[in-house]
């Protein structure tokens, strides 16, 4: 029976053993997994043209013309972007605090992300008028990079085009 007794226990300890319960196991020594460098992207930068009145013409006492402002879509516009318009007729305004007094920009003009005014002049003997483009683009400055554009696009409600009339964006 002491043999038996013996057998039994050397069969615990051999089977123990095997299945790796008695012996303390052999650990891996694997670094823990680092995480995955994570790069974060930014959104590119989008705008759009908001333009308002929708309608205008220079007898109206309202406002100077329509005033384009620029709108973020999506992305950063970083602090010292400059904002560059230009239109293929009429001219760019400033208008606003605090005198409210009216300053010519010209067709193309460079600035910050201000608003702007788009207005023309008629001249006399003008023939029918073309549909107008304003368009708009952000740039960094030190690099010279362009970070978005947009167009806005004005036609007109008579033929001889008095009354300019906001087509949309694009």
């Amino acid at each position: 029976m002491k043999n038996r007794a013996l057998l039994l226990v050397a069969l615990v300890i051999v089977t123990g053993l095997a299945c790796g319960c008695i012996a303390p196991g052999i650990t891996e020594s694997r670094p823990p997994p680092s995480p995955s460098p994570v790069q974060s992207v930014a959104a590119p930068l989008t705008i759009q043209i908001n333009a308002t009145p929708p309608r205008y013409n220079p007898a109206m006492s309202s406002t100077i013309g329509i005033r384009l402002e620029p709108v973020k879509t999506s992305g950063i516009i970083p602090p010292t972007a400059q904002f560059t318009w230009a239109t293929t007729f009429g001219s760019f305004y400033h208008w606003g605090p605090p005198d409210f007094k009216v300053i010519e920009l010209g067709p193309e003009y460079t600035g910050t992300k201000d608003p702007v005014y788009w207005s023309y002049f008629s001249e006399h003997g003008e023939k029918e008028r073309l549909p107008v483009n304003i368009t708009l683009t952000v740039m960094e400055p030190s690099t010279g990079r362009v970070l978005a554009n947009s167009s806005l696009r004005i036609g007109w409600e008579d033929p001889l085009g008095f009354t300019a009339i906001v087509e949309g964006s694009e």
